[in-house]
């Protein structure tokens, strides 16, 4: 028995390494991972299947990039990404040619994520706002503004601060109730500053905003009844990280023409999980099948 403890100890010892050599590993393959896509290379690799020749990243006067892609001429569909996230995140959406039928797509990477400057967290989501509000700047139509996640209450009030520049506001699983929320414990543990420089950016600066949802969430309260552009929320009733009861919660709040969109056993990664069901719904054409989901698609309004 005297023998066997050591050896145990030992075991234990070395398993606990390679768990911490692995750990560090995904963590410099994270950063790797999102350096890359964040430079130009890296983004047009990305995007490389992408069948519209020409387009272009570009940035605005306070440093946020965005990708712009098709026909110069029709409206504009601005993509607001969630925590984490960057342009990456609506390729399979991009990669559907019907919806450049309609649209131009303005892919945006937020404060604080991807090639955006400057690389540090945005708390307030007003900030976070107006500066996505730059891209639309130049822009002579209304734009449609689709966030997914905590992009979702970020592309809503755009529709308070400037409905002049916007037709209308999709909100994909949306998180928009400060007092429901998921928060995982772990992200209490990783709050310390000096993980700040351990962790993959891209993971500090979605933790730091998380921490800070409920708080954020409540001070742009008071503009959701201001909305007076039409607001579409599509929610799955099986989100496991953004229950499904922010949308109906929102729903309430909004004067303007709304509608709520339920995703029978749809998670939280729609703008992944059912790309040709947000298609659809930006193009007017009736929902199809989802063949990703077991279930159906129904519609509120």
């Amino acid at each position: 028995m005297s023998r066997f403890f050591p050896i145990t100890k030992r075991i234990f010892r070395w398993f606990l390494y390679i768990a911490l050599a692995l750990v560090a590993i995904l963590f410099i393959f994270i950063e790797s991972f999102d350096r890359y896509i964040s430079s130009e290379k890296g983004t047009r690799w990305w995007y490389k299947d992408i069948g519209k020749e020409g387009w272009t990243i570009n940035f605005t006067p306070s440093g946020l990039r965005y990708i712009e892609m098709g026909d110069p001429e029709k409206q504009a569909l601005l993509l607001v990404h969630g925590a984490p996230g960057s342009v990456m995140d609506w390729s399979g959406l991009a990669k559907r040619e019907r919806i450049f039928e309609k649209y131009r797509l303005l892919i945006v990477d937020r404060p604080g994520y991807g090639g955006t400057k400057p690389r540090g967290a945005e708390k307030d989501l007003k900030v976070q706002a107006q500066k996505i509000l730059e891209v639309l700047e130049g822009e002579t139509q209304k734009a449609v503004v689709m966030g997914h996640s905590y992009g979702g209450p970020i592309a809503v009030i755009m529709g308070a601060i400037q409905p002049k520049k916007i037709a209308k506001i999709v909100g994909v699983s949306g998180q928009y109730n400060p007092d429901n929320e998921v928060i995982f414990r772990i992200s209490y543990f990783i709050n310390f500053k000096i993980f700040r420089f351990l962790l993959p950016r891209m993971l500090w600066v979605s933790n730091v905003e998380k921490l800070s949802h409920p708080d954020a969430l409540r001070e742009i309260l008071p503009l959701y009844p201001k909305i007076s552009v039409p607001v579409a929320l599509i929610h799955g009733d099986a989100d496991t990280l953004v229950p499904y009861e922010n949308s109906p919660f929102l729903m309430e709040l909004i004067n303007s023409d709304k509608e709520l969109v339920t995703v029978d056993q749809g998670d939280h990664p729609l703008q992944m999980q059912a790309p040709d069901l947000l298609v659809d719904f930006v193009l007017n054409t009736p929902l199809a099948p989802i063949e990703e989901l077991e279930g159906a698609v129904q519609l509120a309004k």
